[in-house]
């Protein structure tokens, strides 16, 4: 209904519904409300607002699986820098196939740039140290139990953020499917509220809903655009008002007291024949409804032609 919309924000919905069950509450029996009962908004709302928590408490958990995915990642580079140093006493600083077959890619020695890389080369300096005991340095911190150990955290880390990303999404889902059903109940309890009450019946403000019969004052057009068009018209245009139904539109030449009612339309738009030519006029538009008249826009000035 026009006069009681649908809340797009969630904390919003969840509000206006909380409303609408204490007005259950106390009218249902009095009413005769059978469908949208004031249990089975409750459930509704306890399921809404159970799956808004788990996001939030999702999302925090998010924060921190990313701090110790970012904190074991560094350490594995400090791990992978120590095996660099005690393997170059070994192999030599430049690239052959020993760095390789200790498993550092792309023909280079430097610690990898890129996270996959990373975690892979932890695994395989892991096992080469485990089968070459020879080349490892307890004083380095550069062993094969060092690397599984290194590369356990780092893999851990990486599957808590991921568990962390499609626990969100699932719950995301159940989230907006759970809001879905409380604006449905709500819908549904509006309509029939409709059926039961008359549009000016007060008891409607007991659910924090606003009378079906008393419209809202519009808002003001925020800003008129004039186009001259040649033998004294001008093509007056503005953007829609909220709620409003029909515009005033005045215009008064330039160091006039008062403003001529030019034209009453329904559409954001209208052409003003038979101005002054040569001269310089103000335009305002005035958004109205059946509830009353909004504040007159800022006038615009143009030279009629």
């Amino acid at each position: 209904m026009a006069a009681n919309p649908t809340p797009t924000n969630d904390a919003v919905l969840l509000a206006r519904c909380h409303d609408l069950i204490q007005g259950c509450e106390a009218l249902e029996a009095e009413i005769g409300i059978l469908q949208n009962t004031a249990a089975a908004m409750q459930a509704a709302w306890d399921a809404a607002r159970a799956a808004m928590m788990e996001v939030g408490k999702i999302k925090s958990e998010r924060g921190q699986r990313r701090k110790e995915l970012r904190d074991r990642d560094r350490e594995g580079e400090v791990v992978i820098g120590r095996c660099r140093l005690r393997l170059t006493a070994v192999f030599g600083a430049g690239f052959n196939t020993q760095w390789g077959a200790a498993g550092f890619p792309d023909q280079s020695t430097m610690v990898p740039e890129v996270f996959a890389k990373r975690l892979s080369l932890l695994s395989s300096l892991a096992g080469y140290l485990e089968l070459k005991p020879e080349h490892e340095s307890t004083d380095m911190a550069a062993t094969a139990a060092i690397c599984q150990a290194s590369f356990e955290a780092l893999s851990d880390a990486r599957s808590a953020v991921n568990f962390n990303k499609s626990a969100l999404r699932t719950a995301v889902v159940a989230k907006n499917k759970a809001l879905k059903l409380l604006r449905q109940k709500m819908r549904g309890l509006i309509q029939e509220l409709g059926i039961l009450l008359a549009d000016d019946d007060a008891r409607w403000m007991r659910f924090g809903l606003k009378l079906p019969s008393r419209l809202p004052i519009p808002e003001p057009v925020e800003q008129v655009t004039l186009e001259t068009t040649g033998e004294g018209k001008v093509f007056v245009q503005w953007s829609p008002a909220p709620h409003a139904t029909r515009y005033r539109v005045q215009w008064r030449r330039m160091g006039a007291a008062e403003f001529i009612n030019a034209a009453t339309v329904p559409d954001p738009e209208t052409l003003l024949p038979n101005l002054p030519s040569s001269e310089a006029i103000e335009v305002r538009v005035i958004a109205a409804n059946k509830a009353g008249e909004a504040a007159p826009c800022p006038a615009s000035v143009v030279i009629v032609r």
